[in-house]
């Protein structure tokens, strides 16, 4: 069987591979980050203030990991 995929001509940049290995690492802590993010909108305004979040930051979070 033939190999569909050439050899490649040119090294693969490593910061090419460090996005990657980030991108994979983010995908797997999707879950929790979401979870930490849906924990913390159970909190009031006032809390998040303490801690110094803002709600439509939590809201973005959740939107943009689920």
């Amino acid at each position: 069987m033939l190999d569909s995929n050439p050899p490649r001509k040119t090294p693969v940049n490593s910061s090419t591979v460090m996005l990657f290995d980030r991108a994979m690492r983010l995908h797997a802590i999707r879950s929790s980050i979401v979870r930490a993010a849906q924990d913390l909108n159970r909190l009031s305004d006032q809390e998040l203030a303490d801690l110094g979040i803002n709600r439509s930051d939590i809201d973005q979070t959740i939107e943009r990991y689920i």
